[in-house]
């Protein structure tokens, strides 16, 4: 009994080693972990844009086939044709810079529409 409470009273946390070897190896973890977090996060953010891309170009495909458009419709902008028109809500937002389109281009050939966003 007298060496148990002999033991006990020698062993009172961690040592000073045992510490930074945690810190160490949580150190070297957050390394590994945060650049593939912000990884993530950019594709995420191509994903939406492209999503809010086909979403622009579906609605710039019933435009031009309630409006009864026969030809190629040219720089249109999405603003004041989609938006005030109500295919869209609101003026769409891209997530990554650079992504923006304001104008939108309809081609008819051969009876088929084809959508460029610029």
């Amino acid at each position: 009994m007298f060496m148990l409470m002999a033991l006990k009273r020698n062993q009172k946390g961690l040592t000073l080693i045992e510490l930074l070897a945690v810190l160490v190896i949580v150190g070297i973890i957050a390394a590994i972990a945060i650049p593939a977090i912000g990884n993530t996060i950019n594709n995420s953010k191509i994903k939406a844009d492209a999503a809010t891309d086909q979403i622009i170009i579906e609605s710039v495909l019933r435009y031009v086939i309630d409006e009864e458009k026969t030809a190629t419709v040219t720089d249109a902008v999405i603003d004041t044709e989609l938006v005030t028109k109500g295919y869209l809500n609101a003026m769409p937002t891209w997530k990554v810079t650079g992504n923006a389109k304001t104008k939108f281009t309809a081609t008819l050939n051969a009876n088929k529409w084809t959508v460029t966003l610029s």
